[in-house]
């Protein structure tokens, strides 16, 4: 049976981080063509059947297991190719929608291939449930549902162009292996570059895909939190020495460093832990 919620949003729930203008699914898709006028976001699933998606330029092939994502006001068009296209979505927006979107790398209307299909499904099908309890506190578990759902997207399904973020660290361990021996001492982009077997050029790629970070940040990163453990762990260090043992020849540029991603000084930072 088709189901289609449209909830009653009040100013309260449009003001949550997130919220759910609509869920539902069909059991066959019809065609639809939209200019400009959609506002919100959109995920629609494919349960089984198949279909077309135009988006951006874009010609995409929508089958069991796939599923796209729509951005508001972008013209797009999807159609079924089989003669049952059954498919489950979701809208939604919020005030931190956009900010957490591009956080999670979700910034254009795209076919994506799932990793776990039923899981995704299971949430709209709570999103469904949650209205249809017509509780006070629906639109507050939609909020919860519909960032779970996000994070979920974000993190267990494969976008088509490009590895899953699980793949993006395999591929890096040896360079991350080699880092974790070496921040004491000298670490070059050539050296990091030189364990992975692959170009220094090659190597940004991979580290920016997987940590959104250049690789020397990433030494910096380690070379910080390494630092953080030694000023609590061994309290008779000094601040220089605990530099020097991080990889650090210049403690000003030690403090420096830990101020810009501590927002405070390593010895502030210590007092924060220990009482003298």
């Amino acid at each position: 049976m088709d189901k289609a919620i449209f909830p009653t949003l009040t100013e309260l729930d449009i003001s949550l981080p997130f919220y759910v203008s609509s869920v539902g699914y069909w059991k066959h898709q019809v065609h639809i063509a939209r200019e400009h006028e959609f506002s919100d976001f959109q995920w629609i699933q494919c349960m089984s059947g198949k279909g077309k998606l135009c988006v951006n330029n874009e010609v995409y092939t929508i089958e069991q297991n796939e599923g796209f994502f729509l951005t508001p006001h972008v013209p797009h068009e999807y159609y079924p190719l089989s003669e049952q296209w059954e498919v489950c979505w979701v809208s939604f927006n919020g005030a931190q929608i956009n900010e957490t979107l591009r956080t999670f790398g979700l910034l254009n209307s795209t076919k994506v291939k799932v990793t776990y299909a039923e899981t995704l499904l299971q949430k709209l099908n709570d999103m469904i449930t949650a209205f249809e309890s017509k509780g006070s506190s629906s639109s507050l578990k939609a909020s919860e549902l519909i960032y779970s759902f996000l994070l979920h997207l974000q993190n267990d399904c494969l976008l088509s162009e490009r590895k899953t973020r699980h793949e993006h660290h395999a591929q890096l361990q040896p360079a991350i292996d080699y880092i974790e021996g070496s921040y004491a001492s000298v670490v070059t982009l050539d050296a990091i570059a030189h364990s992975l077997n692959v170009t220094p050029q090659y190597t940004c790629l991979l580290f920016q895909q997987a940590f959104g970070l250049r690789p020397i940040e990433y030494v910096t990163r380690v070379r910080i939190q390494k630092a953080k453990e030694l000023l609590i762990k061994h309290s008779q260090m000094s601040v220089s020495e605990v530099a020097a043992f991080v990889g650090y020849e210049n403690v000003s540029y030690f403090i420096k460093q830990f101020k810009k991603y501590e927002k405070l000084t390593p010895k502030a930072f210590r007092k924060l832990y220990l009482s003298s």
